[in-house]
């Protein structure tokens, strides 16, 4: 079985590090990567989670900002259970999103993820990761937007200590429209978590974001604050 899971992490870590999409030509109508926009944002996550039986519920409430203004405000709801305790589990995510385009305005969004995660122990590190596919509609638009999102983080396991340093990446693959096949965006992740209690824990990250799709392509910083309770 950890062969299995060698093998998924290494295809995964191949996705993520052949990310880069091509430059667009003349007969293409990709973005070009040449020219770059730069923004700054803060993520704000609360989340309650509950284990019933085998399967464990959560619910968040995140505000997203984008240099002055919001650039959602995000209800997720959650469930999964473990295939293979630690190793693999099976989730499924239900969001409504109030989001501002890239037009500037404010628009309605209904979103599921389906997907597998884990974890592989080493130490002194551990090594989560996750595959999702993702699916957003406008409401009121029935043509859906879909990628697939994977994601490895690699975690500090400091003896004796709350603290538990993290750096990992995620890759958005978009899978239809006319942008099908590209990197979406990329995500670097850079921070630490601190253990209140066993039921209590704190989030801090920096994240680099790189929009490839958007035009001009940006490189976002988003400094991130979550707290979570586990009832």
């Amino acid at each position: 079985m950890k062969k299995i899971l060698l093998t998924t992490l290494f295809l995964l870590a191949m996705t993520l590090c052949s990310s880069a999409n091509p430059v667009a030509t003349a007969e293409t109508t990709e973005p070009s990567t040449e020219a770059f926009d730069t923004h700054f944002g803060t993520m704000w996550d609360l989340s309650i989670g509950k284990k019933l039986g085998i399967v464990r519920l959560s619910l968040q409430q995140s505000v997203f900002t984008i240099d002055t203004s919001m650039e959602r405000a995000m209800t997720i709801f959650g469930v999964d259970t473990e295939i293979i305790p630690t190793y693999l589990k099976v989730t499924a995510l239900g969001f409504y999103l109030y989001h501002r385009g890239d037009a500037g305005n404010y628009r309605h969004l209904l979103r599921y993820h389906a997907g597998l995660n884990g974890a592989v122990p080493f130490k002194p590190l551990n090594l989560t990761w996750g595959a999702r596919y993702e699916s957003t509609y406008i409401v009121g638009n029935s043509t859906p937007v879909n990628k697939l999102r994977t994601r490895i983080r690699l975690v500090g396991n400091i003896p004796n200590s709350k603290f538990a340093p993290f750096l990992g990446s995620e890759h958005f693959l978009q899978l239809n429209g006319t942008s099908a096949g590209y990197t979406e965006r990329i995500w670097i992740d850079l921070g630490v978590t601190y253990k209140i209690d066993k039921n209590n824990t704190v989030e801090f990250l920096i994240r680099e974001e790189n929009r490839q799709l958007a035009t001009p392509q940006q490189w976002n910083t988003n400094i991130g604050f979550a707290y979570k309770v586990n009832l």
